[in-house]
């Protein structure tokens, strides 16, 4: 049912896949919002009767509903689909309209060539909506009290993320910390350029002013120096973050494509639910 305003979850039959829907049940409550289940038979195997296909349909309605349930889903609000064609498309085409998808990833370097893996990245760089990707490896872990992250790099783009961020931790009565990191990148261009001495201090006074400015109180800052992907992990795992938010630019072919260089080495690395927020490029 595209357009209707629900928290998506794409489920394979897995273990691994389960581990979306704690951080479903999260969203639901949070935005009061329906659950839609959903599994898809790849049309590359072979064709399926009408009977078999019914058949799926209740098998999976059966084994989803009670997944869910034991994961604090409201099974009252809760459906279960089965979709049959290419899976990426197929979840993308019933994404259109949704509130949110939360998918499982294989884990740390884990877009693997498996329905968790390589579907689940061409889901999130497909999307016009935002997608939560929960790593698909151990035991999900709680999620409801631990604090939200969000990466911020000064840009309107990055702080699409925080409005949404704000919204949720408003929603599900958690703390909010922002991260900012900042480094030199080395002069190219001209031969012998070079810095400035107090470029890295100019540089932080610049940050350290915009995390001021636009932290709001109770809100957490962190500044750290070196690279944005690196800085973004380990300030998540000093906080021990529930989810890390960040955003992706351009739409269209172009989101498809690339969803902003930190934002993607993040994506392949870390080991604990990312919100990616859609955003138009500026």
């Amino acid at each position: 049912m595209p357009g209707h305003a629900s928290v998506l979850v794409p489920l394979d039959g897995s273990k691994n896949a389960e581990n979306a829907l704690p951080m479903a049940a999260l969203l639901a409550r949070a935005y009061d919002l329906p659950v839609r289940l959903i599994h898809v038979i790849d049309n590359a195997d072979e064709m399926l009767t009408p009977q078999a296909l019914d058949r799926a349909r209740e098998v999976f309605s059966s084994y989803s509903l009670d997944l869910a349930a034991r994961h604090g889903i409201d099974t009252s609000r809760a459906v279960a689909e089965v979709g049959y064609g290419p899976p990426a498309a197929t979840i993308l085409a019933a994404a259109e309209g949704v509130r949110f998808v939360v998918i499982a990833t294989h884990g740390r370097g884990g877009f693997v060539a498996t329905f968790i893996g390589s579907v689940a990245d061409k889901v999130v760089r497909g999307a016009d909506v935002p997608v939560v990707t929960v790593p698909g490896v151990g035991e999900p872990a709680a999620v409801d009290s631990r604090p939200i992250l969000v990466a911020l790099d000064g840009s309107p783009e990055a702080e699409a993320g925080l409005e949404a961020a704000r919204d949720l931790a408003k929603r599900a009565a958690v703390r909010l910390a922002l991260v900012r990191a900042i480094s030199v990148p080395p002069p190219v261009g001209i031969e012998f350029a070079y810095y400035p001495p107090d470029i890295l201090t100019t540089m932080q006074a610049a940050a350290q002013d915009y995390l001021k400015g636009i932290a709001r109180p109770g809100e957490e800052t962190h500044l750290v120096h070196g690279a944005a992907a690196t800085a973004i992990e380990q300030i998540a795992a000093n906080i021990n973050a529930g989810l890390i938010v960040m955003t992706s630019r351009g739409r269209g072919l172009a989101a498809r494509l690339a969803l902003g260089s930190t934002t993607d080495r993040v994506l392949h690395s870390v080991q604990r639910p990312l919100l990616i927020v859609p955003v138009a490029e500026s």
